[in-house]
C-alpha cells in the first residue's frame, strides 16, 4: 500500500498511514429531527449516549459521518470490488487539531463499535514502509453496518471542523482572515446546499502544506470525493448542476507566469498540439504533470501518473525529449532559483485564490471543486465567463503574461454526460 503522512503533536518524527479509501473524518450531521433520532437510538445500543449535550453532538456527528462513509465504501465495492476497510487514526493531534471532536469522544466510540462488532481491527498502522507502529489503523465495517445508514438524512457539519488547516503541522492555522473568507463560502453555500439525494453538502475545510500558507490551498469536502457521475446528479434549489472546469489549470498558469506557451492567441486543450503526433492527450498530460509536481523537467523514472497512463521507461525518455522543445514553459522548471510558484503546490494557492474569487464576486452557489466550478446548469456558461475575466485580471495583477484559460462545461442530458468546450486565449495583446 502506498503511505501517506499524518501528524502527532508529541512527536517530530513522520508518521505514516497505509492508503484507505476513507478515512473516518467528521464531515456530517443529521439533517432532521427523524435522523437525529435514529443516530441517538443507535448510539444508545452501543452505549455511548450520555447526559452531556457537547459530548453527544460530536458523537453524532462522528457516527453520521462513518455510516455515511461506509454507505461510499460499499457503492466502491459494487463497482470496483474490495473491502469495507476504514481508516481509523489513533493519534490525539488527529482529532485535537483536524477537527473539534476531540481525542476522547473518538476512542470512546471506535472502543463501542469494536465492542458491539460493528468494526474489527484488521490492520496494523505503520510509522514506515518497513516495520514500526503508528497511529492511523484500519477497520473492517461488518457487512450489515452500511444498511444502517439507508433511510437516513445528512447535512454538512459545519461546528466541528476548522475551516482551514495544515498538513504535517501539530499546530492548526490562526489567519483569521482567511478562516474569515472560508466560513463566508460556507454561509453562502449553506443558503442553497449542493444535494445528493439526502446529503444535503455546504461545507469543505481549506487545507494548506505549510504553516506560511503558501502551499495547497485546495478545498476538501464531501463533494470532492465523490463520483463524477453522482455529482452530476446533484442539484441546487431543486435545479440541475453543470461542471465548469478549466482544461489545464496548472499548465496554462504556467504558460502565464512564464511568458511561454505554444500557442500563439486561441486554444482549446493545452494539452494538444499538433506537432506532438503520435503522443496522446492522456501521455502528454501525465509527463507535464509529473513534471510540474516534482519541479523538473528531467524525470527519468515513471511517476504513479505515468505508470497509470501506460508508459514505461522507454516511452517516457521519448515523450520527454519531444516535450520539452514543444513547451517552453516547462524550461522554468529547470532553474534551480525558480520561483516556487511554478511548482504544483504553489500554483495550487493560484488556482485557488482564483476561483474563491470568482464564487465571491458573483456570489452565487458555486462550488468549488480544485479547478472546476460546480454551478446551476443555466448559469455554466456566465459562470464559466467570469472565470476566464478573473483568471485574466488575476494575471494583470501578479505581472504575468495575460491569459485566459480553456474550459469545459459537463451537464448530464438523461444519463449522457454532455461536453461544451470554450476556447481560451493567451496574451491578447500581443
Amino acid at each position: 500500500m502506498n503511505r501517506t503522512q499524518l501528524t502527532s503533536a508529541k512527536t517530530k518524527p513522520q508518521i505514516f498511514h497505509p492508503h484507505f479509501n476513507e478515512m473516518l473524518s467528521p464531515l456530517v450531521e443529521p439533517a432532521t429531527d427523524a435522523t437525529k433520532a435514529q443516530i441517538d437510538k443507535l448510539l444508545e445500543g452501543l452505549g455511548c449516549l450520555k447526559d452531556r449535550p457537547s459530548s453527544n453532538a460530536k458523537l453524532r456527528v462522528l457516527l453520521s459521518s462513518f455510516l455515511l462513509q461506509a454507505q461510499r465504501l460499499q457503492d466502491r465495492i459494487d463497482r470496483k470490488g474490495g473491502s469495507l476497510v476504514i481508516g481509523w487514526p489513533h493519534d490525539e493531534a488527529y482529532w485535537r487539531i483536524r477537527s473539534k471532536v476531540g481525542y476522547t469522544v473518538a476512542k470512546k466510540l471506535r472502543e463501542a463499535m469494536v465492542e458491539h462488532g460493528w468494526i474489527t481491527h484488521t490492520i496494523q498502522a505503520e510509522k514506515d514502509v518497513y516495520n514500526g507502529t503508528g497511529n492511523a489503523h484500519g477497520y473492517l465495517i461488518a457487512d450489515e453496518v452500511p444498511a444502517k445508514a439507508s433511510g437516513l438524512a445528512f447535512q454538512s457539519n459545519d461546528s466541528l471542523i476548522y475551516a482551514t488547516k495544515v498538513k504535517d503541522s501539530s499546530k492548526k492555522t490562526d489567519d483569521r482572515e482567511v478562516d474569515n473568507r472560508t466560513k463566508a463560502l460556507w454561509s453562502l453555500w449553506k443558503s442553497s446546499p449542493l444535494t445528493y439525494g439526502d446529503l444535503k453538502m455546504c461545507t469543505a475545510q481549506r487545507s494548506f502544506s505549510d504553516e506560511a500558507l503558501n502551499k495547497g490551498g485546495r478545498f476538501y469536502g464531501p463533494w470532492t470525493s465523490m463520483k463524477p457521475q453522482q455529482r452530476l446528479h446533484c442539484t441546487i434549489d431543486d435545479q440541475p448542476v453543470a461542471e465548469v472546469d478549466v482544461s489545464g489549470m496548472y499548465l496554462t498558469l504556467l504558460f502565464a507566469i512564464s511568458g511561454q506557451s505554444p500557442f500563439q492567441d486561441k486554444f482549446s486543450d493545452p494539452y494538444q498540439l499538433p506537432s506532438l503526433e503520435g503522443i496522446t492527450r492522456k501521455e502528454i498530460k501525465a509527463v507535464i504533470n509529473s513534471a510540474i509536481g516534482g519541479g523538473t523537467t528531467h524525470q527519468t523514472q515513471p511517476t504513479k501518473m505515468i505508470k497509470n497512463a501506460g508508459i514505461d521507461q522507454d516511452r517516457l525518455t521519448e515523450i520527454r525529449r519531444a516535450i520539452i522543445p514543444a513547451y517552453g514553459c516547462l524550461d522554468a522548471l529547470r532553474n534551480k532559483g525558480a520561483p516556487g510558484e511554478f511548482y504544483s503546490e504553489n500554483l495550487a494557492v493560484h488556482e485557488t485564490e482564483i476561483m474563491m474569487r470568482v464564487v465571491e464576486t458573483l456570489q452565487q452557489p458555486i462550488f468549488i471543486l480544485h479547478d472546476c466550478l460546480i454551478c446551476q446548469r443555466d448559469t455554466a456558461k456566465d459562470v464559466g465567463l467570469a472565470l476566464q475575466d478573473t483568471f485574466f485580471s488575476y494575471c494583470q495583477e501578479n505581472g504575468w503574461t495575460p491569459t485566459k484559460p480553456a474550459f469545459t462545461i459537463e451537464y448530464l442530458a438523461g444519463e449522457t454526460v454532455e461536453e461544451e468546450v470554450v476556447e481560451g486565449c493567451f496574451n491578447p495583446y500581443k
